[in-house]
Protein backbone atom coordinates (compact mmCIF):
# COMPACT_ATOMS: atom_id res chain seq x y z
CA UNK A 1 0.00 0.00 0.00
CA UNK A 2 1.59 3.41 -0.88
CA UNK A 3 0.17 6.29 0.71
CA UNK A 4 0.29 9.55 2.23
CA UNK A 5 1.23 10.19 6.01
CA UNK A 6 -0.32 12.10 8.59
CA UNK A 7 -0.95 11.95 12.56
CA UNK A 8 -5.16 10.64 13.91
CA UNK A 9 -6.93 11.94 11.36
CA UNK A 10 -10.63 10.21 10.39
CA UNK A 11 -11.31 7.71 8.38
CA UNK A 12 -12.72 10.46 5.46
CA UNK A 13 -9.39 12.47 5.62
CA UNK A 14 -7.30 9.52 5.18
CA UNK A 15 -9.01 8.86 1.94
CA UNK A 16 -8.12 12.23 0.77
CA UNK A 17 -4.63 11.89 1.89
CA UNK A 18 -4.41 8.83 -0.18
CA UNK A 19 -5.96 10.46 -3.11
CA UNK A 20 -3.48 13.36 -2.69
CA UNK A 21 -0.30 10.59 -1.94
CA UNK A 22 -1.18 9.19 -5.34
CA UNK A 23 -1.35 12.03 -7.45
CA UNK A 24 1.87 13.14 -5.89
CA UNK A 25 3.18 9.99 -6.97
CA UNK A 26 2.29 10.19 -10.36
CA UNK A 27 4.30 13.44 -10.39
CA UNK A 28 7.20 11.44 -9.66
CA UNK A 29 6.40 8.22 -11.14
CA UNK A 30 9.05 9.50 -14.25
CA UNK A 31 12.00 9.94 -11.88
CA UNK A 32 15.12 7.63 -12.37
CA UNK A 33 15.43 7.32 -8.64
CA UNK A 34 11.28 6.41 -7.64
CA UNK A 35 11.27 3.94 -10.90
CA UNK A 36 14.43 2.24 -9.21
CA UNK A 37 12.21 2.05 -6.18
CA UNK A 38 9.63 0.47 -7.71
CA UNK A 39 11.64 -2.08 -9.13
CA UNK A 40 13.23 -2.96 -6.23
CA UNK A 41 10.29 -3.12 -3.91
CA UNK A 42 8.65 -4.88 -6.21
CA UNK A 43 11.35 -7.31 -5.67
CA UNK A 44 11.03 -6.96 -2.65
CA UNK A 45 7.50 -8.00 -2.49
CA UNK A 46 7.77 -10.94 -4.56
CA UNK A 47 10.18 -12.49 -2.64
CA UNK A 48 8.59 -11.40 0.82
CA UNK A 49 5.16 -13.42 -0.69
CA UNK A 50 7.08 -16.45 -1.13
CA UNK A 51 8.63 -16.34 2.46
CA UNK A 52 5.16 -15.80 3.89
CA UNK A 53 3.73 -18.78 1.85
CA UNK A 54 7.37 -20.76 2.47
CA UNK A 55 6.14 -20.31 6.60
CA UNK A 56 2.60 -21.27 6.42
CA UNK A 57 3.66 -24.17 4.19
CA UNK A 58 4.72 -25.35 7.51
CA UNK A 59 8.51 -25.28 5.80
CA UNK A 60 10.49 -23.20 8.58
CA UNK A 61 11.46 -23.53 11.70
CA UNK A 62 12.63 -20.62 14.45
CA UNK A 63 14.94 -21.95 16.68
CA UNK A 64 17.59 -20.47 19.19
CA UNK A 65 21.26 -21.70 19.22
CA UNK A 66 21.75 -23.25 22.66
CA UNK A 67 25.50 -23.27 21.56
CA UNK A 68 25.68 -19.23 21.25
CA UNK A 69 27.70 -17.37 23.78
CA UNK A 70 27.44 -13.34 23.31
CA UNK A 71 30.10 -10.97 23.71
CA UNK A 72 31.05 -9.83 27.00
CA UNK A 73 29.19 -6.44 27.94
CA UNK A 74 32.20 -4.22 28.21
CA UNK A 75 31.05 -2.18 31.43
CA UNK A 76 30.50 -5.90 33.33
CA UNK A 77 33.28 -7.95 31.93
CA UNK A 78 33.13 -10.37 34.08
CA UNK A 79 28.63 -11.16 33.33
CA UNK A 80 27.73 -12.20 29.99
CA UNK A 81 24.46 -10.73 28.82
CA UNK A 82 21.07 -12.94 29.52
CA UNK A 83 18.99 -14.19 26.72
CA UNK A 84 17.93 -11.73 24.58
CA UNK A 85 14.48 -14.27 23.56
CA UNK A 86 11.58 -13.47 25.51
CA UNK A 87 9.58 -16.92 25.62
CA UNK A 88 6.27 -15.05 25.64
CA UNK A 89 6.31 -12.76 23.19
CA UNK A 90 2.85 -12.64 21.29
CA UNK A 91 1.82 -11.13 18.17
CA UNK A 92 -1.90 -10.10 17.11
CA UNK A 93 -1.79 -11.42 13.22
CA UNK A 94 -5.40 -9.64 13.36
CA UNK A 95 -3.53 -6.28 13.15
CA UNK A 96 -1.35 -4.71 10.44
CA UNK A 97 1.22 -3.59 13.12
CA UNK A 98 0.99 -7.34 14.50
CA UNK A 99 1.54 -9.15 11.33
CA UNK A 100 4.05 -7.23 9.78
CA UNK A 101 6.34 -7.61 13.52
CA UNK A 102 5.92 -11.42 13.40
CA UNK A 103 6.55 -11.52 9.86
CA UNK A 104 9.50 -9.62 10.45
CA UNK A 105 11.08 -11.85 12.88
CA UNK A 106 11.08 -14.67 11.15
CA UNK A 107 12.28 -13.18 7.71
CA UNK A 108 14.66 -11.20 8.88
CA UNK A 109 17.51 -11.57 11.25
CA UNK A 110 16.30 -11.50 14.88
CA UNK A 111 18.79 -11.92 16.93
CA UNK A 112 22.64 -13.26 16.63
CA UNK A 113 21.50 -16.34 18.05
CA UNK A 114 18.48 -17.18 15.94
CA UNK A 115 17.71 -18.39 12.25
CA UNK A 116 15.60 -16.50 10.16
CA UNK A 117 14.16 -17.51 6.53
CA UNK A 118 16.16 -15.21 4.36
CA UNK A 119 19.05 -16.99 5.83
CA UNK A 120 17.66 -20.31 4.89
CA UNK A 121 17.35 -19.12 1.62
CA UNK A 122 20.38 -18.33 1.15
CA UNK A 123 21.78 -21.22 2.63
CA UNK A 124 19.51 -23.47 0.39
CA UNK A 125 20.23 -21.77 -3.17
CA UNK A 126 16.17 -21.11 -3.27
CA UNK A 127 17.31 -18.61 -6.12
CA UNK A 128 20.16 -18.27 -8.97
CA UNK A 129 19.40 -15.43 -10.34
CA UNK A 130 22.00 -13.20 -9.43
CA UNK A 131 20.00 -10.32 -9.15
CA UNK A 132 17.97 -12.29 -6.19
CA UNK A 133 20.95 -13.65 -4.38
CA UNK A 134 22.07 -10.32 -3.92
CA UNK A 135 18.71 -8.87 -3.14
CA UNK A 136 18.59 -11.54 0.01
CA UNK A 137 22.11 -10.40 1.28
CA UNK A 138 20.44 -6.83 1.29
CA UNK A 139 17.79 -8.00 3.47
CA UNK A 140 19.82 -10.37 5.60
CA UNK A 141 22.24 -6.72 6.16
CA UNK A 142 19.03 -4.97 6.64
CA UNK A 143 19.19 -2.31 9.87
CA UNK A 144 16.59 -2.01 12.51
CA UNK A 145 16.21 0.84 14.40
CA UNK A 146 14.61 3.73 16.51
CA UNK A 147 14.68 6.69 14.30
CA UNK A 148 14.23 10.68 14.51
CA UNK A 149 12.78 12.40 10.82
CA UNK A 150 15.35 14.80 10.51
CA UNK A 151 13.75 16.37 7.30
CA UNK A 152 11.51 15.11 4.29
CA UNK A 153 12.05 15.88 0.72
CA UNK A 154 8.28 15.78 -0.63
CA UNK A 155 9.22 16.17 -4.24
CA UNK A 156 11.81 13.48 -4.45
CA UNK A 157 10.11 11.41 -1.79
CA UNK A 158 13.46 11.25 0.17
CA UNK A 159 12.96 10.82 3.95
CA UNK A 160 15.94 11.43 6.08
CA UNK A 161 16.28 9.07 9.33
CA UNK A 162 18.93 9.66 11.90
CA UNK A 163 19.35 6.17 14.23
CA UNK A 164 18.62 7.66 18.19
CA UNK A 165 21.14 5.17 19.78
CA UNK A 166 23.74 5.06 16.49
CA UNK A 167 23.00 8.22 14.90
CA UNK A 168 23.44 6.47 12.01
CA UNK A 169 21.84 8.47 9.03
CA UNK A 170 19.85 7.27 6.11
CA UNK A 171 18.00 8.66 3.02
CA UNK A 172 15.09 6.44 2.06
CA UNK A 173 12.79 6.66 -0.35
CA UNK A 174 8.86 6.64 1.37
CA UNK A 175 6.39 8.80 -0.55
CA UNK A 176 3.79 8.72 1.73
CA UNK A 177 6.01 9.74 4.90
CA UNK A 178 7.78 12.10 2.76
CA UNK A 179 4.64 14.23 2.64
CA UNK A 180 4.30 13.98 6.55
CA UNK A 181 4.21 17.59 7.90
CA UNK A 182 3.81 16.08 11.28
CA UNK A 183 7.53 14.84 10.91
CA UNK A 184 8.99 16.67 13.97
CA UNK A 185 6.88 15.23 16.56
CA UNK A 186 7.33 11.51 16.03
CA UNK A 187 10.28 8.76 16.47
CA UNK A 188 9.64 6.19 14.05
CA UNK A 189 10.45 2.56 14.53
CA UNK A 190 11.18 0.70 11.36
CA UNK A 191 13.52 -1.91 9.66
CA UNK A 192 15.53 -0.51 6.65
CA UNK A 193 17.06 -2.15 3.51
CA UNK A 194 19.47 -1.07 1.64
CA UNK A 195 20.09 -2.67 -2.24
CA UNK A 196 22.61 -0.82 -3.94
CA UNK A 197 21.78 3.30 -4.25
CA UNK A 198 18.35 2.34 -2.60
CA UNK A 199 17.52 2.14 0.79
CA UNK A 200 13.35 1.94 2.04
CA UNK A 201 11.93 0.99 5.02
CA UNK A 202 10.33 -2.74 5.12
CA UNK A 203 6.64 -1.87 5.83
CA UNK A 204 7.39 -2.16 9.55
CA UNK A 205 6.48 0.93 11.43
CA UNK A 206 6.35 1.76 15.06
CA UNK A 207 5.06 5.55 15.95
CA UNK A 208 5.64 7.25 19.27
CA UNK A 209 5.28 11.11 19.76
CA UNK A 210 8.38 12.40 21.13
CA UNK A 211 6.41 14.13 24.23
CA UNK A 212 5.10 10.73 25.31
CA UNK A 213 6.15 9.72 28.98
CA UNK A 214 6.80 5.93 27.76
CA UNK A 215 9.24 6.83 24.92
CA UNK A 216 11.14 9.60 26.95
CA UNK A 217 11.42 7.44 29.66
CA UNK A 218 12.84 4.46 27.63
CA UNK A 219 15.32 6.22 25.32
CA UNK A 220 16.93 7.97 28.62
CA UNK A 221 16.85 4.44 30.15
CA UNK A 222 18.38 2.50 27.17
CA UNK A 223 20.59 4.74 26.32
CA UNK A 224 22.23 4.39 30.17
CA UNK A 225 22.10 0.60 30.03
CA UNK A 226 22.43 -0.48 26.16
CA UNK A 227 23.81 -3.79 25.79
CA UNK A 228 25.44 -5.63 23.15
CA UNK A 229 23.37 -7.11 20.72
CA UNK A 230 20.11 -5.84 22.44
CA UNK A 231 17.78 -4.41 19.02
CA UNK A 232 15.97 -7.98 19.57
CA UNK A 233 14.87 -7.12 23.26
CA UNK A 234 14.19 -3.38 21.95
CA UNK A 235 12.05 -4.99 18.98
CA UNK A 236 10.14 -6.58 21.38
CA UNK A 237 9.63 -3.94 24.38
CA UNK A 238 8.55 -1.28 21.47
CA UNK A 239 6.33 -3.85 19.83
CA UNK A 240 4.28 -4.50 23.02
CA UNK A 241 3.96 -1.09 24.07
CA UNK A 242 2.77 -0.05 20.77
CA UNK A 243 0.71 -3.14 20.91
CA UNK A 244 -1.34 -1.65 24.18
CA UNK A 245 -2.57 1.57 22.29
CA UNK A 246 -2.33 0.90 18.43
CA UNK A 247 -4.49 3.69 17.99
CA UNK A 248 -2.55 6.44 20.23
CA UNK A 249 -0.84 7.41 16.98
CA UNK A 250 -1.45 6.86 13.51
CA UNK A 251 0.59 6.95 10.86
CA UNK A 252 0.52 5.62 7.40
CA UNK A 253 3.81 5.40 5.19
CA UNK A 254 4.77 3.39 1.80
CA UNK A 255 4.13 -0.81 2.89
CA UNK A 256 4.15 -4.15 1.21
Amino acid sequence: MRSDSDINYPDHMETLMKLKNNFRMSLMDEKPHIKEYHRVRDLHQDIVDSMVKYFQDGKFEQKAYAGFVPPLDPRSPNKRENSLIPVDLKFDLDTREGAQAFYDMVIYKPAPNMNCITEEYINNRRYRIPERVKFLHSMLASKRGLFIIEKTDAEEGYVYLKEVFTGDEYKIVDIGLSGNKNFKDIYMYTRIVTHYSTSFNTGLGFFFIKSDEFIEKYIWQHKRDRIPNGDFLMFTQLYSQYAKFPGKLKIVINRI
